[in-house]
């Protein structure tokens, strides 16, 4: 299955388009910034510069747009059971959702600059974000309550990573390292 987002491009222009071959769909309103399917992979969140918008995978439908942030959406990530959905936006801030009804649950605050991406922890308890104040934040999803900073990158950090175990993070930076943390 090949899917198609179009970026730079606005919403009412798409239908003007043809599809490429072998395209099953194209997806995708505002710029798109990064995308992750659920763990289920019926659904796809699109972070982009309008919100958070969610596809059925099946049929390209729109199920719903999640809005709330005051500037644009960097990262999406759903927890492993598919219920939440995180994500990290310009406005500084993380929010968490409901992944299936849209509800905004609670906004994680902390950071100084842009949360630049999010990922869950295996069992989902934990949250890992990484932002252009350099730095990662671990947070608890069940509380929204920081848990730690962890800062030794000297520029943006681009991803985040938990592995398998939930024992180890790895973050990557623009300053051209990637760190393992326990």
């Amino acid at each position: 299955m090949t899917l198609t987002f179009t970026t730079s491009v606005l919403a009412q222009d798409v239908s003007k388009w043809g599809l490429p071959k072998g395209a099953k769909m194209r997806l995708g309103k505002g710029e798109i910034h990064e995308i992750e399917y659920s763990p289920d992979g019926t659904r796809l969140a699109v972070a982009s510069s309008i919100g958070v918008w969610i596809y059925d995978v099946q049929t390209g439908a729109e199920l719903n747009l999640f809005t709330g942030h005051t500037k644009w959406v960097w990262s999406v990530s759903f927890s492993p059971d598919g219920s939440t959905l995180a994500s990290g936006s310009a406005d500084d801030t993380i929010r968490l959702w409901n992944a299936n009804t849209g509800k905004h649950l609670r906004t994680l605050e902390g950071h100084t600059d842009d949360v630049l991406c999010v990922s869950f922890s295996p069992d989902g308890s934990t949250i890992a974000s990484g932002s252009a104040d350099g730095t990662i934040r671990l947070w608890n999803v069940n509380t929204g309550e920081p848990i730690r900073t962890l800062s030794r990158h000297t520029s943006w950090v681009r991803s985040v990573s938990f592995s398998p175990d939930g024992s180890i993070i790895a973050s990557g930076s623009e300053d051209g390292t990637v760190i393992l943390w326990e």
